[in-house]
């Protein structure tokens, strides 16, 4: 028999909860590779320019704690490419795909990835 208790339906909602920020946070972090790496309309960042293709792959995805995660690229030449310039002034993006700017633009769109991410996850 099934328990239709407050307390029961109370837990019933707070599991639900938790699978929802978990499912939401995913989604955030799915958004914020997407928008860094390939781009995103939700951003407006361009994704990363590509030349060899290097830097494109190089992009990772660490959890450090529940709620915690960072993306990031070892690549020593990723900081000139993110703002456009290097030793010798600006640069000419040269990429028929993406463009600089990708991480700046994913952080400044931080609360409209979150948005996104609740739309899609309480559909």
């Amino acid at each position: 028999m099934a328990d239709n208790t407050f307390d029961a339906q109370l837990r019933d909602f707070n599991a639900k909860l938790a699978r929802r920020v978990h499912d939401v946070f995913v989604r955030s972090t799915e958004e914020v590779q997407e928008s860094i790496v390939e781009g995103s309309p939700v951003t407006g960042a361009p994704g990363q320019p590509v030349d060899t293709g290097a830097l494109k792959g190089s992009w990772q995805q660490r959890r450090h704690e529940r709620f915690l995660w960072d993306t990031s690229t070892p690549l020593e030449y990723a900081p000139a490419i993110e703002e456009g310039v290097s030793w010798y002034g600006d640069m000419k993006l040269r990429s028929e795909v993406g463009g600089f700017h990708s991480v700046a633009l994913t952080r400044a769109a931080w609360q409209k990835i979150v948005d996104h991410a609740v739309r899609e996850v309480v559909r």
